[in-house]
């Protein structure tokens, strides 16, 4: 039957082996689990950044709220007041060195305090005004982009995580366990080797001028080999499948040219209705119905 193995795509250190020798699998089905601490940290990562992305998002949809535009107008009442205040002070220290009454500096400082009072004013304005508008649209779509750049990290990060799964491949039976639990492996290490008892095959060697007459399909019958005493059961249909392409001497040890010209090919027999009666290993004997001695 065609074997194939089932391995790791990352590196990792095995948690749980789920099978034993011998076990049934459907494609699909979880044979193992890793683990590793850079994947999971990674995975971890990216979700919190993505909650971070969706919070800062619809809290700029949603706009400012009262609390915010409550305080941004307490701001600028305050600072208005300033402003008045040391626009004030301004007009009286301007009087007063007029008349000789300060020095320059004084003046000078005034003036300087109202021209800083104005600026926080008008900043104070400006705030409340961008608070009333709400979040600006370029704002939003920045946001929307990083909440989709995270989910996209966070969907590779899974991919990650879910490699951390090894699956099998194929409908099968298990024909070797290669691993245990608690032990560390790279990638493409062979945890397990799964047969494919959907598409059992047998490989005979026939000899070349047999071989000649059997085209590609010929019909064949095969016979698991009965127990002594035992009647032999109903033989089950197949065909003739590949022909390995290099000739193999004979498997005794040819000792004379004229041995070594009686070449084997290898062949393969399949069995499209296995009936669920052979397992890997049995001996069994095959006939071609077709051939010509």
């Amino acid at each position: 039957m065609d074997e194939s193995d089932a391995a790791p795509l990352v590196p990792g250190r095995i948690v749980e082996l789920r099978v034993q020798e011998g076990d049934t699998v459907r494609a699909g089905d979880t044979l193992a689990l890793l683990t590793q601490g850079t994947i999971s940290a990674a995975y971890a990562e990216r979700r919190a950044r993505l909650a971070a992305a969706r919070a800062r998002l619809a809290d700029l949809e949603r706009g400012s709220r009262s609390a915010e535009l409550e305080r941004a107008e307490a701001d600028l009442a305050a600072l208005e007041a300033e402003a008045t205040r040391a626009a004030a002070d301004l007009a009286r220290a301007e009087r007063l060195a007029q008349d000789k009454v300060i020095a320059a500096q004084e003046l000078d400082r005034a003036r300087a305090a109202a021209q800083a009072a104005a600026r926080r004013r008008d900043a104070a304005r400006a705030t409340l005004a961008l608070a009333r508008e709400g979040s600006r649209r370029d704002q939003v779509q920045v946001a929307r982009a990083e909440v989709a750049t995270a989910e996209a990290q966070l969907a590779a990060a899974a991919s990650d995580v879910d490699e951390l799964a090894v699956l099998a491949g194929v409908d099968g039976v298990v024909l070797g366990r290669h691993a245990d639990p608690g032990e560390v492996v790279a990638a493409g290490t062979p945890l397990a080797t799964i047969g494919a008892v959907a598409r059992p095959w047998v490989r005979v060697y026939l000899p070349a001028k047999l071989l000649a007459t059997l085209p590609a399909g010929s019909a064949a019958e095969v016979r698991l080999a009965a127990a002594a005493g035992s009647p032999e059961g109903a033989p089950l249909p197949g065909r003739l499948g590949a022909v390995r392409p290099t000739a193999e001497f004979t498997p005794r040890a040819a000792l004379t040219e004229e041995e070594r010209a009686d070449l084997l090919f290898a062949v393969r027999v399949e069995l499209p209705h296995p009936g669920g009666t052979l397992r890997p290993g049995l001996p069994v004997t095959v006939r071609f119905p077709g051939a010509t001695p």
